[in-house]
Formats: C-alpha cells, structure tokens, sequence
C-alpha cells in the first residue's frame, strides 16, 4: 500500500474518469455509483476521484485494502490507463520524469500552432503499432482527418494524453519519423538562421538602399500601390485555407465528372461523397472561371450544412446560400453575377426558372444531393423536366452531377423491375455514367464500416389500461358523430363508413384528416356543425397520436403529449363552443384519471433502456442514433432517455422534420441546425430521429444505430445502418412482429437492389444508353407540367372563408401578390375579423400571429415593411369560394388555380399610409 501516495493520488485526480472503472468493483452500493457518476457529470471529476478511492481503499482490513488496490490497477490496465499503472509501478526515475515534464510543457507552449501543421495520418498507424491508440481510435482519427486534419491532430492528443503519461515523447518520436524539420519549432533553442534552412519561416527581405534625393510623387504613389498590394497578399495569406486531401477511391469518384460528363457519383453512407462534390466544384471553376454551379438539397439544414463546407475549403469563390428569409431567393438574378457557387433547394430554384429570373443555361454544374429522389413530382424531377425540354430545343443546358449512396429499387419486386426503376432513374437525371469505386475497392473496403445487426423483439404486452381509455374516448366522440347530419350525407356517409377499424398507426390519422377537409367543403351550410367536426378530428388525430405514444412510452408522456397538444386550446376554453369544451374536458378527465393510475414500466421502453445501458458499457464513448416512427414519440423518448440515464452520460436530443403537417408542428431550422451542432461537438450523443435523419445530413459517426419499432424502404434502411460507421458498431432493431416483417422486405430489396445495380454497371454502354433514351422519350409529353403562371390562371371572383368555422376573411380584390412570393391583405378593415395574437418571439420575418376571432384558427402571420406590419395569409387555413361552386382547399399557394394580382412595395406603402405603424418592443 506504500504505492499509494501523495504523487499518485494526484494522478489519478488529474487523469483518471472514475465512471470508466466503476463496474470493477461490484461491491459498491447503488448510492455511491449514483453520487461519483454526478460528481462527475456535474464537472467536479476531482471530487468524484476523491469519493471513488475513499471508498475502495479505507477498509478495516488490511488484506481488503490490498486487494482492493490490485483490483485497481488491474482495472486500469483494462480500461488503458497506462500512465496510472506507470505511476503505480513507479517505473519513471527523476530524470525521465523531469524529462517527460519539460517535453509536456514544450507541447502545451506550441499546441496552437502545431494542430494546423502536424500529418496526423502519418501518426496514426505508428502509435498503432506501439500500443499508444486503439484500432477503433485509429478509425475515428480517419474519418476526422479526412475533414479537419487539426481538428484529428487534437483529438489524437487528446486520447493519448487521457491514457498514457509518456504521450508527449510517443508523439515526439513518431513526429521525429515523419515530420523531423517541425520539431525544430519547438526547439526553443533553435536560431532564426535554422529556422529559414528548414523552410519554416521566410528568409527577411532586404532592406532597400536609402535615397538620398527626394522621390518623385509619382514614384511615391507607385511605391505606394505596390505595397498596399504586398500587404493585401498577405494578408490573404494569413487567412490560411484548409488543405483537402482526398483519397484514391474518391478522387476515382470525381474522374467521370471532372471530363465534363453528366453522372450519378455512388458510394457509401460516410465514404465523403460531399468532399468528392467539392472536389468536382474545384476543377470545374478551374476550367470555367466565368462558370455557374448550382447545389441542391432536399432540405434548408442540408442546404446550409454543404454550405458551410464549400464556404470553409473554396472561400475564394464566391458561395451564396440562398432561402426563403432572403429577398433574393425569388430574385437570384441580382447576386447571379457576383457570385459562383449557389446553395438552395429544388424549388427555390424552379421559383426563379418560371418567373424568369435566371434560366438554366445560366447554369454551367447543377449537382443533385440525395440524386435518388429525382422520380415522379419531386422537385428534383421539375427541375429535370426543364432541363430535358431545353435539350431537346438544342439549348444550352449544365452539366449534371447526382450524388447518392443507393439507387433504390421504387415499388418494384423483382430484379428486372429493380433494374427498371434504375434506368428510369438515369434518364430523368439525363445520366448515362454511373460513377462507382472499381480500382481502388481494396482501400475504399477500409474505409465502410460493416455494423452487426441485432434483432430484438418485442412481445405481446399482457396489461395495457391507458389503451383502453383512449379507445373509449375515441368510441365517444365517433358516436357522436354518428349521431349528426355527417351520418345522412350523401356525399359525406361513404367516407364515414370507411373509417379504419384500427384506431392506431397512420391510416386512421389520415383518415381523420381527409374527413375533416371533406366536411368542411361538404357543410357549407351548417358553420357550427363544421367548427364540432373539426374540433372532434383534431381530438381523435391527438388520441391515434397518444396510442403510438402509450404503445412504446410510459404513461406521463402520454399525458404530456395531450397536455402539450391542447396548451393553447385550454388556454382559451371560455371562448370555447359547448362541444368544444366537453371535448376539451375529456382531455382533463383522462390526464387525471391516468395519473392516478398505477402502472407499471412500459416493457418495450425497458428493453430499449436494458440496450442502450448495454451501449454505454461496450462502448468507450457512446455516440448513436435512434430512429423512431412519428415525432410525438422522438420528443418523448429523446426527454427520457436525458432525464433517465443522465448518470450514465446520456444526453439526448429530438430531431425531426422541418415543415408542419396537418397534424403537428414542425422542428425549425434554427433548431435543427443547433441541435445538429451539439450532436458533432459531444454535448448531445444520441440523436432520436425520424426518417428525416436518415439522409444527407453531416453528423459524427455513431457507434450504434437503434430503430425502436421503425423500419423504412430499402433505401432508407442502408441509410440508417450507414451512420453506424465506427469499427465494431450495432445496428440494433427493436421491434414487434409487424414491423420485423416490413424490415425483412426492405433487407430483400435491399439484396435486390444490389444485383439490379450490378447489372446495371455490367450493361454496355450502348445498351444502357439505348434504354435511357427510350425512357426519356417517354417522358416527353409530361415536360410541360410545370406551374402555371399566375396571368393564366381563372380571373373570376373569389372569397375565402375560415376553414375551421366558414367565417369570411377576405376577398379577392383585397389579396395581392407581393414579390411573386406572399399573399398580403391590402384592405385595413381585415383587422376587424381576426385577431394578433403578439404572444410570440418577434423576428425579421413574425411580428405577430392572426387567428380567426371566433374559433382561433392560425390564419397566417405578419411581417414589417419599412413601419408597416402586413397581414400574410397561410393557404391551408381558408377554403376558397366562387359563387355557388363547391368550396375548395389548396396545399400550396402555387397550386390555387385563381388569379390573384400582384403589388410592388411601393404601391403596398402607398395603401397602408393611414394603417398605424409598427412600434418596436423596448428591449
């Protein structure tokens, strides 16, 4: 016990994270695991060392103390505290420790500077070799050098320095092996001469001979210019650019595309086919200084992420982000000069084709992100469909680069049909080239993690009470339906009988939807009747979603859920029609009587627990995805698994999909990006996601995939197991019996999809391009079907009225079309229908929400111009109305086949000069 003293007491309090050996010692009771794990996760790691070694060490017996003691040592070189067992042994003698200081010290001095230079590649495979990082250190180092090789160098610092006290002479050595002329930097003996030998800094210029006769003002001015330009340079030079180095594989990837030809780049989840694409972006302006390119994302957080990469590797081309909080997102032509590089999504960009501002001849590189959407009436295919008319008119079109990790085999079921649907594929992207890695798959093999698959299943719950009031009050409120006019419609009757038997999953909650659109066209006549249909679809849409919810949660998020749901509805239930509030007090009732209840764990939420515990232990840094099915669900689930294994370093975060569905609200984009950032830097883990996260999206690679009763198609399921990217990952599938089955279709086309892409790759050229253009010419007669353009719609008269409860709001010769984009109320006594609700964050773009005054319906929300705040109408929320035609409802305001005209800021101010001005909040 001698070992045990002041010197090594310090180290293991300066090194040591006690959680990493706490199931060494069985012995400890929960309490005290419990206390050291937020000692530790509350950042006083020296306290909970503190609390540790009290506890295994100060025992009455002296054989306990000792065998305690060994057990820690042991359990140290298990988990690879090296520099602990080193101490311990006390194997240093003074001078090598003075040594290892000073180098430590030399270290900490020039860190800074040394991140940005360092190969740590180079590095990598020799502390490999000699002990100093793990094989699964080595394939995260990789996969970070490939984007930030400073970013790699500190992080290889940083996990030898946890584990090993002779870190900094194993760096020394291997850098001694690889890179010696930097370590004359820090050499702080080293003189300025050998400094300039080595190429390390610049030799001095030679100061000038001074003049003795006065200079001439123009030789002053000249001298003058010559050196603001040296000091331009510079200064350029001082904003060092980060190296990019590609590897073979990928640069095999680009050579199709670098040669000019049209091509679909294939390749793995996380092999870099966005570095490729920069890659491409590079050599092409290289070739077309006076080039265009333009980069497509499905998505505006996929946008903004391939955004900030190009802006950080090109920033002496001009990048430009466009989206729809930017005036030039329908006026691209005002930075289409100034500019070479345009990120945006499909349908900004088809925007700006129909109304004229720039064309795709514009164009000279249009690349397609997440390619394998461009089918049917995706964006991606609009903005093909434009393309392939100006090719055929022999006009001048852009070179087209598509990038995807599979093709997808679409609805097909056979191998031929797969093969197909491919095809088809290459003929909307006018691609006759598939770029895939051939030369270099040796290398390539290296870098695609093969994660193995778990298959957990879940069983047949033998008590559920929750569900059982929820189906009684979806019981009460379809029987009181059945008890109104909707029952003796005719038009309304089929639709009612039609309703899905089984009241959970997705049928039913579009099913609630579909009617409540249809009743409210149907019943024009009966305002009041509309207002209870709506109100009881909204409520039985929130109790499907509250049996998902109670299906793979615990009872309080269920009750959170409704709680959250109704928030604002239970705010204001004096305004409330009868019917509304009973349905609104059914909502207390039950959020009463289930919590009152006494229930038991929610059995498939253990076995997602009992996992990811299993997660934290196998893993020395956890870091994966959960992918769940609806977004009730990925809120609730991301609250408990932060709040429930917060000692175990658990941090949790939703994350789902931007735009709003008739249902429920939508994550921003602020939030997402936020979120995505937290999840790279380490203050967020585990990301639970629906689809969304899926694709296209840059996130850190995980060490295990979870799908908690979720599957998707064939493309979606190699996506998801693509995140799992790190050596020895878990692809874990948890699931009860329907949802196995779906996944094992998706796996077989997945297989499918594999040998159609084979034949795909092994087909002539002449027979693979003979095909595509078939399928081309079979698409020639739909390539007109693109928006119309606002003069050519129906110029008749038109009335919206409140889609919730039929009342008026505003008339066609009070709508205006302001810059192509926002559909503005110009008369001020619209005011006097609605109400603006100010009880939200005022930005740029919100002052304000309007809501309907007698039943609160969101009907859009108000911007600024100049001091003006200008209603703007939201499309879903009206149902438009001419003469004694049936009432119709529009998704998108591109697709209401009414004219209405347009207005220029100008004539806007002019109409509202007498409407108050917008006064700013005090701050």
């Amino acid at each position: 016990m001698e070992r045990i003293n002041k010197r090594f007491v310090a180290e293991v309090r300066e090194h040591l994270e006690p959680v990493d050996v706490l199931e060494h010692f069985p012995f400890l009771s929960d309490n005290d695991v419990y206390m050291i794990e937020q000692l530790q996760k509350s950042g006083q790691k020296k306290e909970a060392c503190m609390k540790f070694l009290n506890l295994i060490l100060r025992r009455e017996s002296e054989e306990e103390r000792l065998d305690n003691a060994n057990r820690l040592i042991n359990a140290f070189r298990e988990e690879g505290y090296q520099r602990l067992v080193d101490c311990y042994e006390n194997t240093d003698d003074e001078d090598q420790a003075a040594g290892e200081d000073f180098m430590e010290f030399l270290f900490k001095m020039t860190k800074p500077e040394l991140m940005n230079e360092i190969d740590a590649a180079s590095l990598i495979p020799i502390l490999l070799a000699k002990g100093y990082i793990k094989v699964k250190d080595q394939q995260y180092l990789n996969s970070l050098h490939v984007g930030d090789r400073s970013e790699a160098c500190r992080e290889l610092v940083r996990r030898m320095k946890k584990k090993h006290k002779h870190w900094a002479a194993a760096l020394f050595d291997a850098l001694n092996e690889t890179q010696p002329a930097l370590l004359t930097k820090i050499d702080p003996g080293a003189t300025n001469d050998e400094l300039v030998q080595k190429g390390l800094v610049a030799a001095p210029e030679s100061s000038p001979t001074p003049s003795t006769e006065s200079d001439s003002e123009e030789e002053y001015n000249s001298d003058l210019e010559k050196y603001d330009k040296e000091v331009s340079e510079k200064t350029m030079k001082r904003k060092k650019v980060p190296e990019m180095r590609l590897r073979p594989y990928q640069l095999e990837l680009a050579e199709s595309a670098i040669s000019g030809q049209n091509t679909i780049v294939c390749a793995h989840t996380g092999t870099g086919k966005t570095w490729v694409a920069l890659h491409i972006t590079k050599e092409h302006l290289l070739k077309n200084p006076e080039g265009r390119v333009v980069f497509l994302a499905r998505t505006n957080a996929l946008v903004e992420q391939q955004f900030n990469l190009f802006q950080k590797y090109i920033p002496d081309k001009k990048n430009y982000h466009l989206h729809t909080a930017t005036k030039e997102c329908l006026g691209m032509n005002l930075v289409f000069e100034d500019h070479h590089v345009f990120f945006l999504t499909p349908q900004i960009l088809l925007n700006n084709i129909n109304n004229k501002r720039i064309s795709l001849s514009d164009v000279s590189l249009l690349i397609f992100d997440e390619c394998h959407h461009t089918r049917k009436r995706e964006p991606y295919n609009n903005v093909m469909k434009q393309y392939l008319t100006m090719k055929r008119k022999e006009k001048k079109v852009p070179q087209v680069v598509g990038l995807t990790a599979t093709l997808g085999v679409g609805d097909s079921t056979t191998e031929s049909g797969a093969l197909q649907h491919m095809l088809k594929l290459c003929a909307n992207l006018d691609v006759y080239d598939i770029s895939t890695v051939t030369k270099n798959i040796e290398e390539f093999q290296k870098h695609v993690a093969i994660p193995k698959r778990e298959t957990i299943k879940m069983g047949e719950k033998e008590k559920d009470p929750l569900k059982s009031i929820i189906l009684q009050n979806i019981e009460q409120i379809e029987e009181y339906i059945s008890t109104t006019e909707v029952n003796n419609n005719k038009q309304l009757k089929p639709m009612w009988q039609k309703k899905p038997k089984r009241k959970d999953g997705k049928h039913y909650q579009r099913w609630t939807v579909h009617f409540r659109n249809k009743v409210s066209c149907k019943l024009r006549n009966n305002k009041q009747l509309v207002r209870e249909v709506h109100a009881a679809m909204t409520h039985l849409a929130a109790y499907n979603e509250a049996l998902d919810v109670n299906y793979l949660m615990n009872r309080d998020h269920v009750i959170e859920h409704l709680q959250r749901k109704f928030e604002d509805d239970l705010k204001t239930i004096d305004t409330a029609s009868t019917k509304e509030k009973e349905f609104l007090q059914m909502i207390m009732e039950f959020c009463k009587k289930a919590g009152e209840m006494k229930v038991e764990m929610n059995p498939y939420l253990k076995l997602m627990r009992e996992k990811m515990v299993e997660f934290v232990g196998e893993y020395e840094e956890v870091k994966g995805m959960v992918f769940i099915q609806t977004r009730a669900t990925a809120f609730a689930l991301a609250q408990y698994l932060s709040q429930e294994l917060a000692s175990l370093g658990i941090r949790a975060a939703p994350f789902t999909g931007t735009n709003s569905s008739e249902t429920s609200k939508g994550m921003p984009d602020a939030q997402k990006n936020e979120t995505l950032d937290n999840f790279r830097k380490g203050d967020v883990n585990v990301l639970v996601a629906t689809s969304v996260g899926s694709e296209g999206i840059d996130v850190p690679d995980c060490n295990f995939i979870i799908t908690y009763n979720y599957t998707g198609n064939e493309a979606s399921v190699i996506q998801m197991s693509g995140r799992a990217r790190r050596h020895g990952s878990t692809v874990a599938h948890i699931s009860d019996q329907t949802i196995q089955r779906r996944e094992e279709v998706s796996l077989q086309k997945a297989r499918l999809m594999d040998e159609a892409f084979r034949r795909l790759y092994m087909m002539h050229p002449d027979d693979r391009m003979g095909k595509i253009l078939k399928y081309q010419s079979e698409i020639r007669n739909v390539d007109d079907s693109l928006s119309v353009d606002e003069a050519s719609k129906a110029k008749k008269p038109f009335q919206l009225i409140c889609f919730k409860c039929h009342a008026e709001a505003v008339n066609n010769t009070d709508l205006r079309l302001y810059v192509g984009q926002h559909r503005v109320v110009t008369n001020p006594d619209f005011r006097s229908r609605c109400e603006f609700d100010t009880n939200t964050t005022p930005s740029r773009y919100t002052i304000s929400i309007i809501r309907c005054t007698k039943c609160k319906l969101k009907w859009g929300t108000t911007f600024k111009i100049e001091k003006l705040e200008i209603p703007v109408l939201k499309v879903t929320a009206f149902l438009f109305t001419t003469g004694g035609e049936e009432p119709h409802r529009f998704k998108k305001w591109g697709k209401v086949s009414l004219h209405i005209e347009s207005i220029d800021k100008q004539e806007l101010l002019d109409i509202n000069k007498d409407t108050p001005e917008f006064e700013e909040p005090d701050d």
